[in-house]
């Protein structure tokens, strides 16, 4: 794999990661409202919300290689 296609996949991977916290605090938000399960959905929420946020500044600046 040329140096290129690894950067590119590297920026990708990292954009897709921000989108995976996000769905995940949503579930995890649903599930405090709706699920039987003994779990803290809501503590698990913050915890995704909390890395998307933390993560989403350097995330956006990364761009594809040209």
């Amino acid at each position: 794999m040329s140096q290129h296609k690894l950067e590119t996949l590297y920026v990708q991977v990292n954009k897709f990661t921000l989108a995976s916290h996000f769905f995940w605090g949503f579930w995890a938000l649903i599930q405090a409202k709706y699920s039987s399960i003994d779990f803290d959905f809501l503590g698990y929420a913050v915890l995704r919300f909390d890395q998307y946020f933390k993560t989403k500044p350097a995330v956006e600046a990364m761009k594809i290689p040209e």
